[in-house]
């Protein structure tokens, strides 16, 4: 299977205990995608906030369905880009008046 089937049968994926098994193969760009990924669970994402990869944790940070206690933890992170794509979530998911 090519890279990018593979990439596209971790985008499709609904199931956690698959999305787990991708993560844990730890194949090359597997998780930037659940990282993106409208289907990642908030286990997967907060799980993906310690992953060395910069690009990652920012794709974490933007995604809407990190839960809030885990964009409250990345609005504290080292560095300035994941903090900002946190705060700016946390602020998107607020109540709108």
């Amino acid at each position: 299977m090519h890279a990018e089937e593979y990439l596209s049968l971790v985008r499709e994926c609904r199931e956690e205990d698959k999305l787990f098994a991708f993560l844990k193969e730890d194949k090359p760009g597997v998780a930037l995608e659940l990282a993106k990924s409208k289907n990642a669970t908030g286990r997967i994402l907060d799980i993906l906030t310690r992953h060395p990869s910069i690009t990652v944790r920012h794709e974490v940070a933007k995604n809407v369905l990190t839960p809030t206690e885990t964009l409250k933890r990345l609005a504290d992170d080292k560095d300035m880009l994941v903090r900002d794509y946190a705060r700016r979530t946390l602020k998107s998911k607020e109540p709108q008046h």
